[in-house]
């Protein structure tokens, strides 16, 4: 009888870590940054997963005073000065050790312009993500949240190509 217990229980641990599996696997792709405060969007960010954890890349950065795309992860122009060895913007991994949590993804985010780390949970409705970045230890009460909304490449640049994220190796940045 315990043996059929045990059998039945890791089966059914089984089938909840495949289900968070395949709503993680919904968060895959290219999403525009909307800002929380100005309602304006404000960069491009490639989720993309290695292993079992989750990551956002940065792949483009929109001026916020003409809308239009200022810097991508082919040019590397803008500095995150506030990040040790003063990374580029694009290119930067800012999400980072995101798991399957259920329904949602849940790890860190860094403030690329500050270098402050936060907790995050991600969680989709549609064609929307919802970014929230709290304070660690406040269980998610203290922060705030972001929209993040499904995007193509070609909002980039017409002949903009996502880099295939197979070939990407994530390095989490650090404050200096």
């Amino acid at each position: 009888m315990n043996r059929q217990r045990t059998i039945a229980l890791i089966g059914l641990a089984m089938m909840a870590l495949s289900a968070a599996s395949a709503y993680a696997d919904d968060m895959l792709g290219l999403w525009k940054i909307i800002d929380d405060k100005t309602n304006k969007p404000t960069a491009f960010v490639l989720i993309y997963q290695n292993g079992n954890a989750f990551y956002g890349r940065m792949m483009a950065t929109i001026d916020e005073n003409n809308g239009l795309i200022k810097d991508t992860i082919l040019t590397k122009k803008d500095k995150a000065d506030a990040l040790a060895g003063d990374p580029p913007f694009c290119g930067l991994d800012f999400v980072y050790d995101m798991k399957a949590s259920g329904r949602d993804l849940k790890g860190f985010i860094i403030d690329p312009k500050d270098g402050k780390e936060y907790a995050c949970t991600i969680k989709r409705d549609g064609d929307k993500l919802t970014v929230r970045g709290s304070l660690k230890g406040t269980g998610g009460l203290l922060g705030r949240n972001q929209t993040w909304l499904l995007a193509s490449a070609s909002e980039i640049a017409r002949d903009f190509v996502l880099p295939n994220p197979a070939g990407f190796k994530p390095v989490v940045p650090k404050k200096k």
